[in-house]
This record gives C-alpha cells, sequence and structure tokens, in this order.
C-alpha cells in the first residue's frame, strides 16, 4: 500500500511538472519569425550543441524532414508538369490543319491522344496542387509543434542544470565546512607519541608500555603531528 501510494505521488509530481514545462505559442510567431522549416533552420539547430535533443524531438525533426522531401518532390513534379503540358497543346495546334484541313485520320488520332493526355496532367496537376496545400499546412502545424516542444524542452533543461548546479554549490559548501571540522577535530586528537610515550614508559616501564601498545594495536603509532615527525628526523 505504501508502495502504491509513493508511486502515485511520484506521477502526480512528474505530471505537473510536464505541465509545467509546456509551451503554447500563437502560430503568428512562425511568420514574425519567419519560421517556415525550423528543422532545417539554423537559428535552431545551433540550439543542440550544447543541449542533447531528446528522443521526442530528434523523432519530429525527422517527421519534419520527410514533410520537406515530399513538398519538394510535388513542387518539382508540378514544374515537370506544366512543360509537358505546353508541349502537348503546341502538337495539337501543328495538328489541327492536318487534321481537319486535310482530313487526315492518323493526325485525328493524335489529337485524340494529346487530349486525353492534357486532360490526364490537368487532374494530376490540381491533385499535386491540392497535396502541396495539404502538406503545407501540415509543414505549419508541425513548425508551431517543434517550436513549442523544443522551447519547453530547453527552458526545463535548463531549469533542471540551474537547480543541480545550485544544489551542487551548496554540497561543495557543505564538504568544505565538513573538511576543515576534520581538520579541526584531527588537530585536537593529535598529539607528540616520542614524547608522550617517554612519560608513560617513566611510570610503567618499557616492557608494559609494548605489551599494552600490542594489546590496542598501537604498534607503530602514526598519528603524531607533522612537527614531531621533524623534529623526529633531526
Amino acid at each position: 500500500m505504501w508502495l502504491f501510494r509513493r508511486r502515485q505521488e511520484r506521477n502526480e509530481t512528474e505530471e505537473v511538472q510536464n505541465q509545467e514545462n509546456v509551451v503554447n505559442f500563437d502560430v503568428s510567431i512562425l511568420r514574425q519569425n519567419n519560421i517556415t522549416r525550423l528543422s532545417l533552420d539554423e537559428r535552431w539547430t545551433k540550439l543542440f550543441v550544447s543541449i542533447k535533443m531528446s528522443p521526442e524531438i530528434e523523432k519530429a525533426e525527422k517527421e519534419m524532414n520527410e514533410l520537406i522531401k515530399r513538398e519538394a518532390m510535388l513542387k518539382n513534379e508540378q514544374e515537370n508538369l506544366e512543360p509537358a503540358k505546353l508541349k502537348l497543346m503546341g502538337e495539337i495546334m501543328s495538328l489541327t490543319q492536318e487534321a481537319f484541313d486535310k482530313d487526315n485520320d492518323e493526325a485525328k488520332k493524335r489529337l485524340a491522344e494529346c487530349k486525353k493526355e492534357i486532360e490526364k496532367i490537368n487532374k494530376r496537376m490540381n491533385d499535386v496542387l491540392e497535396d502541396i496545400e495539404k502538406v503545407e499546412q501540415e509543414l505549419k502545424e508541425a513548425n508551431l509543434k517543434l517550436l513549442n516542444d523544443s522551447m519547453g524542452y530547453i527552458f526545463a533543461t535548463l531549469k533542471k542544470n540551474r537547480d543541480r548546479a545550485e544544489e551542487i554549490a551548496r554540497e561543495l559548501i557543505e564538504l568544505e565546512q565538513r573538511q576543515a571540522q576534520l581538520k579541526n577535530e584531527l588537530e585536537a586528537i593529535s598529539m607528540d607519541w616520542t614524547n608522550y610515550a617517554k612519560e608513560v614508559t617513566e611510570l610503567i616501564g618499557t616492557d608494559q608500555v609494548k605489551l599494552l601498545e600490542e594489546k590496542f594495536g598501537l604498534e607503530g603509532f602514526k598519528y603524531e603531528t607533522s612537527d614531531t615527525s621533524a623534529d623526529e628526523n633531526d
């Protein structure tokens, strides 16, 4: 029961944090800042030099790039359809006199074929135009969503990093304070064992001192102060 309650509380906290990280720009921000292809926009891509993209943003970037490729293919097809139509219309004009003035059956047949081809091209041009308009609308929506998600993610990451930096700074101060306390404690309990050993030896004798050192594990006692070590070396 306790585990379930803690998990529920954690999920509620994460949900609140996710809501706080949501950004909702008005669509007008795209026009105001000339944002048309955000995934290719250098102003956007350089934001992720220091901050690593989230998997969700990477996915959205790839999806936008696919839309951009589709738009380019459709516009390329659109550009190629118009010259093909003009070529057929020119052929019709050149065949009209041959077909009707000279009653040429082959010319009439070709005229009919050209007209059918033009009808197909006209239909395809309309379809391509509709597809382009659809892709442009999808791109507009994708631009706004990617911008919202990116800004929410970046600013949430900046806040998270700032909070962590402040936490680390506090921990470092605490460590410095703890280090100072430990140094003071070390200085308080450190002693010149050489002189102290002489005093103890004078009281109970060398043999008893050695026995007690062995009993309490103080053989080769090393907690002398630095000044004592210098005196011993001299």
